[in-house]
């Protein structure tokens, strides 16, 4: 075995370094003149860059003499058909260079567009989009990409929307050079649309003729990918299955018929969660969670949610019955408790209810609901009171979004309208409206929120009203910079107790009718982060009648971006009144 000295390996590595040069280096290919496109399409088509350094002179300038061709082709791709060029090779000293200047000369532009559609697609409106908008302009320079393109936009409309045996005709870009115009024709042929044959739906729960109730396609339906894609989406969203693929057998097309093939995988049946999370109004909380996604052949499903924390603690035991469109309505039989405890009241109800859910083609979500409520609550000083109200209730919604978990566009909006009839049982009647609104536009230097709620009641004595129905305001979804449901309509309680050594301690806020909250604020998100900042204005407040007392916070805040959505924490200034500095943090969508 052969031994080397310290110094040699220490040579021999110096060696190496001084050489690292020599092989990094590779040929300089200088272009000047023309436009830049003209430029790196030029570029990319000469294959002469691919020689190495050490390609002698005489090899590269038999190669520079092919490349003539594959510069022709690169200028009139772009529609230079009269360009001229100098091209000269260089001996640098670690390397060969290559100047190329440009004269590229006038272009051709496109004269003419013809398209004809031959075939049952002739009359089908699908393709008036490449008469209307072919994406080449008349008067443009002819380019050979767009024309392309063009071509293949043929081939995917007639694929979506079943022409399978579509072919072209005649396709061609005839070019006049002596007026430097070119007319493009294309002749397609689309052939016969093909309709849905036979639907395989493979799977292992559920009863068929529920999964059927699904399907927006029938057999002799026109063959459309778009509704597969959408069929494929509804059964994923059902909350069933784990993976749904949904594919057309383009190998077996027999009689103007596609076989459609369906495979469901079914998700675990129960599921157990839990979970934890923080906010400034309910402080933390713990949440727990059961579901049985298919609780019979039917689809049926059961599930069970707590969330305690330790101002507010909700749990619900709901019953769900899919509909005759299970992806679009379904029944909901319910009850639930709700405990909870604020500075200014304290209520423990019990709910008992149906409802019947129906998502419209529109996207908006519809809900019918009917409540029995059995509450007992204090508001301030007054001794505890129950009530039994029997509440029908519609509410609609609508959330469009640009599906981030930042979200630089979108709104949602919700609106209920909610009663309590004394004919139908209850201890009194009351009329609710309450609408609740959330906007977000994005901008180049950030983001822009908006947040609007609105609420009003009609009844004969407000006192009658519990705690759960009355309208409070404050906290980090309300005007922040005060606490959790402390603002509102007030009341003199000394009347109650007695005289007080400070009169500003006998104001206690009782809730109101009506509400109006509105929010602006602005968003900077920092680049290629996760982190925005936030400023901020809010103001609303709770009122009986129209005796609004505005109460306004403003502030600065951070937000974490997670997939759920942004986590906020912001620290806001009470702007009326003696409340200080106040610290919020939540979490959740923005919309």
């Amino acid at each position: 075995m052969t031994s080397f000295s310290p110094l040699a390996r220490g040579f021999a590595f110096l060696l190496s370094l001084l050489a690292l040069p020599l092989l990094a280096a590779e040929p300089d290919i200088e272009l000047s003149g023309g436009t830049k496109s003209l430029r790196e399409n030029i570029r990319q088509h000469l294959t002469l860059a691919d020689e190495s350094c050490k390609t002698p002179m005489w090899r590269l300038h038999a190669r520079l003499n092919d490349a003539e061709n594959e510069i022709a082709v690169a200028a009139q791709a772009l529609g230079f058909y009269e360009l001229e060029y100098e091209a000269k090779l260089r001996n640098d000293k670690e390397c060969w260079g290559l100047d190329i200047t440009l004269t590229p000369g006038e272009p051709v532009r496109v004269k003419e567009v013809r398209i004809e559609i031959n075939g049952e697609g002739n009359q089908d409106e699908i393709f008036q989009t490449l008469y209307d908008k072919p994406g080449i302009k008349i008067g443009n320079r002819l380019n050979h990409g767009s024309y392309e393109t063009l071509k293949a936009r043929f081939g995917t409309l007639a694929a979506i929307h079943g022409y399978f045996d579509a072919e072209f005709e005649h396709s061609q870009i005839s070019i006049n050079t002596e007026e430097r115009t070119a007319i493009i024709e294309l002749i397609y042929n689309t052939g016969a649309r093909y309709r849905i044959g036979e639907i395989n739906l493979q799977h292992e729960i559920l009863d068929e003729n529920f999964l059927q109730r699904y399907f927006n396609i029938a057999e002799g339906d026109y063959y459309d990918s778009d509704e597969l894609l959408e069929l494929k989406n509804l059964y994923n969203a059902s909350n069933y299955f784990s993976v749904a693929s949904i594919a057309p057998d383009l190998q077996e097309l027999k009689d103007k018929k596609v076989t459609v093939n369906m495979q469901l995988e079914a998700r675990k049946r129960r599921e157990y969660s839990v979970g934890a999370g923080v906010d400034t109004d309910a402080g933390p909380r713990v949440l727990l969670g059961f579901e049985d996604r298919y609780v019979n052949p039917r689809g049926h499903s059961i599930a069970a949610d707590i969330n305690a924390a330790d101002k507010k603690t909700t749990a619900l035991l709901a019953y769900t019955i899919p509909m005759h469109r299970p992806a679009y309505e379904f029944l909901r039989v319910y009850t639930g408790y709700q405990k909870e405890i604020t500075d200014t009241s304290t209520s423990h109800k019990d709910t008992f209810g149906t409802s019947y859910t129906y998502y419209q083609d529109n996207k908006w979500l519809q809900t019918y609901a009917l409540d029995y409520e059995q509450e007992d609550s204090i508001i301030g000083s007054v001794s505890q009171a129950s009530t039994n109200l029997i509440i029908p209730s519609v509410a609609i919604t609508r959330t469009k979004t640009d599906g981030s978990p930042y979200p630089l566009s979108g709104w949602t909006l919700l609106a209920k309208l909610s009663g309590s009839p004394e004919s139908l049982g209850s201890d009194f009647s009351f009329v609710q409206l309450h609408l609740r609104a959330k906007y977000v536009k994005g901008f180049s230097f950030g983001r822009i929120l908006l947040r609007s709620e609105l609420g009003t009641t009609q009844l004969d004595d407000f006192s009658e009203l519990p705690a759960s129905v009355r309208f409070f305001a404050g906290g980090d979804a309300s005007v922040r910079g005060y606490d959790y449901k402390s603002l509102g309509p007030t009341r003199d309680f000394s009347k109650f107790v007695g005289p007080l050594e400070n009169p500003k301690l006998a104001e206690e806020v009782v809730g109101g009718n009506n509400l109006l909250v509105n929010s602006i604020e602005y968003d900077y998100r920092f680049e290629d982060s996760k982190w925005a900042a936030a400023v901020f204005f809010d103001a609303g407040n709770a009122a009986n009648d129209t005796d609004l007392k505005v109460k306004r916070g403003t502030g600065i805040g951070a937000r974490w971006i997670s997939p759920i959505g942004p986590i906020r924490i912001d620290v806001a200034k009470a702007l009326d009144g003696d409340e200080g500095v106040r610290l919020h943090i939540s979490m959740g969508p923005d919309l």
